[in-house]
């Protein structure tokens, strides 16, 4: 009898929590922000909807189906209502076959005028193009900042096209590696007043450099 008293009243609680949760007013939606992106997103949640029916992951993987989003977090509140969904949008580094690309390689439509002019990347597929934002991504921020195009070759070997004082300047790299060396070379190379002229710059053997 007493066990039977017990799944009773088990069963009348758990009707009563679904009946409050999904269907009585108490936990509604009373706001819905939505933050990290300047642009109008609906979330297709209204003021008023029972919470217990706003499905979080459902609402995350439709922004996250937007190419411009790499993130997407959405909660909720039990005690104030509010729906809360934090967007982090794609940072565009680089163009690669004439589409921005992030520094994983997920392409997407710009949207607006990116804050800095972006990177070219020639390369044979995305891997390499990737391979290649790794790359200039850990130029120290002078390099980078005037870094204009980088050709990645079949061998890997990068050539980096930068604007070396209003002048167009090549630096033929070779393959990633020694890099700490060949950045001190380059350096001291276009430090020097002879070179202020030079339109090519060979670190790939960094002991034994060409400047032309």
């Amino acid at each position: 009898m007493r066990r039977r008293l017990i799944v009773f009243v088990s069963g009348v609680l758990l009707i009563s929590a679904t009946y409050v949760l999904g269907w009585s007013s108490l936990f509604t939606v009373s706001s819905i922000e939505i933050t990290g992106t300047k642009s109008k997103l609906s979330a297709d949640v209204s003021v008023g909807d029972r919470l217990a029916r706003i499905e979080p992951r459902a609402i995350a993987a439709k922004f996250e189906d937007l190419d411009w989003v790499a993130d997407a977090q959405v909660s909720r509140n039990w005690i104030n209502g509010k729906v809360s969904i934090q967007i982090t949008e794609r940072t565009p580094v680089a163009i690669f076959n004439k589409t921005v690309i992030d520094s994983t390689g997920n392409s997407f439509a710009l949207r607006g005028t990116p804050s800095k002019p972006l990177v070219e990347i020639q390369a044979i597929d995305l891997t390499a193009a990737v391979k290649a934002v790794t790359f200039f991504s850990a130029l120290p921020t002078d390099l980078k900042s005037a870094l204009k195009v980088v050709k990645v070759s079949g061998t890997g070997a990068l050539v980096l096209e930068v604007d070396n004082a209003g002048k167009n300047l090549e630096i033929r790299w070779g393959n990633d590696g020694d890099n700490e060396l060949k950045l001190k070379v380059y350096k001291a190379l276009i430090a020097l007043p002879e070179n202020a002229k030079i339109k090519r710059v060979d670190v790939s053997a960094p002991h034994a450099p060409i400047v032309k």
